[in-house]
C-alpha cells in the first residue's frame, strides 16, 4: 500500500520524453571523442614527465616484485566498488518504482554511469547518460531522475564525510603530504559544501532555490555568457520540481537516504584502499589502512570536481605528491602506475565493454520490435482512404 501511495504522489509524464535512443546528436558523440583524446593526451603527457627521473626497466622491475595477491585484492576492491554504483541505483529502484528491474540491469546502468564520467571532463555527462539508457530500458522518466538524484546526494555527503571524519585523527600526515594541492583540496571542499547546501536548499525550500537559480542566470545572461535563457529557466525549475519531489520521498522513506549512504561509504571506502593494497604488495608495512584511505579521500576530492575527463593528469601527479613519503621515491612511480591501473583503466575498460554490450541490447529490441510492427502493420493493413469526392458524396 505504501507502494501505491507514493506512485500516485509522484507526477507521471504524459509522453514529455521522446525516445532517448533518438536522441543522441553527432555533436555529443563528437564531444565524447575530443574528451576521450584529450583525457588520453594528459594521460601520456603526465607518464613521460613522470618517467623522466625514472627508467621503463626500474619500473617493470618493480611491478614484478609486488604479491600478485595484495594486486588481486586491488583489482577486487575497484570492481566491488564498481559493482556497487549500480546497487546503490538498484537500492533507490526497489524502493520506489512499481516495476520490477533485474539488478544486473541496474549494474550495468551504474557502468555506463562511470563509463560517461571517466571520458567527459568534470564527469559531466555520466548521470545524464544514465538516465539516457534507463529511459531507453523502459525505466519510467520521474522515478528515473528521481532515484539519479538522491545516489547523487549521498554520494556528494560521503565525499565529504569520509576526509572531514578521518582529517582529526591524520591531520599532520595529510598536511605534511598535500604539498600544493592543499589549494586545490580546499577548493573541491568548498564546492562540495556549496552542491551540498544547494541540494539541501532545493529539496527544503523550493522558492529559494528558484530565486537563487534565476539570479544566477540572470547573471549570466548580463555577462552574455547566456544569450537565450528560457529553456534553461525552464530546465532549472523542472530540476527543483524533481528536488523537491525528492524530500517528500525522504519524508516517506528516511531509511532510503541511509541506505544509499551506506552503500556510497562502502564504495569509496573500497575504492580508497586500493593504494594500501599496493602499498603491501611491494611488502611494506610502515603505515595502515586508515593512513591510506584519509590520504586518498583528500586526493579524491581535491580533483574530483575539476574540468578534466578522468581528472587524467592531475591524479597521477596528486598521487605521487601526496603518497611519495609512505612508498618512498623509488616505489611511488610503479605504486601509482598500479593504483590508477586498478582504479581508473581497469574500470573504464570493463565500464566501456558494459556500456557497449547493453548499447547493442538495446539496438536488437529495436529492430525486433520494428519487425514485430511491421509484420502486425502488414497482417493488418489500413483500411484504403477515402477520396475528397466520395466523402462529400
Amino acid at each position: 500500500m505504501e507502494q501505491k501511495n507514493h506512485t500516485n504522489q509522484l507526477n507521471e509524464p504524459e509522453n514529455t520524453c521522446a525516445d532517448p535512443s533518438q536522441s543522441n546528436p553527432p555533436r555529443k558523440k563528437r564531444w565524447n571523442l575530443l574528451s576521450a583524446v584529450f583525457m588520453l593526451a594528459l594521460i601520456v603527457v603526465t607518464i613521460v614527465i613522470l618517467f623522466k627521473d625514472t627508467s621503463i626497466s626500474e619500473v617493470w622491475s618493480a611491478v614484478q616484485s609486488a604479491d600478485p595477491l595484495w594486486l588481486l585484492a586491488a583489482l577486487g576492491a575497484a570492481l566491488f566498488a564498481a559493482v556497487l554504483f549500480g546497487v546503490a541505483l538498484h537500492i533507490g529502484l526497489r524502493a520506489l518504482y512499481r516495476k520490477r528491474i533485474p539488478l544486473l540491469r541496474d549494474i550495468g546502468f551504474g557502468f555506463i554511469g562511470q563509463y560517461y564520467t571517466a571520458i567527459t571532463p568534470a564527469g559531466a555527462a555520466g548521470q545524464p547518460m544514465q538516465l539516457y539508457y534507463m529511459l531507453a530500458y523502459g525505466v519510467d522518466v520521474s522515478y528515473a531522475s528521481l532515484v539519479l538524484l538522491l545516489v547523487n546526494a549521498a554520494h556528494q555527503i560521503v565525499v565529504l564525510l569520509i576526509p572531514t571524519a578521518l582529517f582529526p585523527f591524520h591531520a599532520s600526515l595529510i598536511l605534511d603530504n598535500l604539498g600544493g594541492f592543499v589549494w586545490l583540496f580546499l577548493l573541491g571542499a568548498l564546492i562540495n559544501i556549496a552542491l551540498i547546501l544547494f541540494l539541501l536548499f532545493a529539496m527544503f525550500s523550493k522558492n529559494f532555490a528558484q530565486r537563487a537559480v534565476h539570479w544566477a542566470i540572470n547573471l549570466l545572461v548580463k555577462m552574455h555568457i547566456v544569450k537565450h535563457p528560457e529553456k534553461i529557466f525552464t530546465k532549472a525549475d523542472e530540476q527543483i520540481r524533481r528536488y523537491s519531489q525528492g524530500a517528500e520521498v525522504l519524508k516517506q522513506h528516511p531509511w532510503l537516504i541511509v541506505g544509499e549512504l551506506v552503500a556510497y561509504t562502502l564504495l569509496l571506502g573500497s575504492q580508497f584502499v586500493i593504494p594500501y593494497f599496493i602499498y603491501r604488495s611491494f611488502g611494506l608495512s610502515g603505515f595502515g589502512v586508515m593512513d591510506f584511505i584519509a590520504l586518498q579521500s583528500v586526493l579524491y576530492l581535491a580533483v574530483c570536481f575539476l574540468p578534466i575527463p578522468g581528472s587524467a593528469g592531475v591524479s597521477e601527479s596528486g598521487f605521487v605528491t601526496i603518497f611519495r613519503v609512505l612508498f618512498q621515491s623509488a616505489l611511488i612511480v610503479p605504486a601509482m602506475l598500479l593504483s590508477r591501473l586498478a582504479s581508473f583503466y581497469l574500470i573504464l575498460l570493463v565500464s566501456g565493454t558494459v556500456s557497449l554490450a547493453m548499447q547493442l541490447v538495446l539496438s536488437a529490441r529495436k529492430k525486433r520490435a520494428a519487425k514485430v510492427q511491421a509484420l502486425a502493420a502488414s497482417q493488418h493493413p489500413c483500411p484504403p482512404k477515402e477520396s475528397e469526392d466520395e466523402i462529400i458524396a
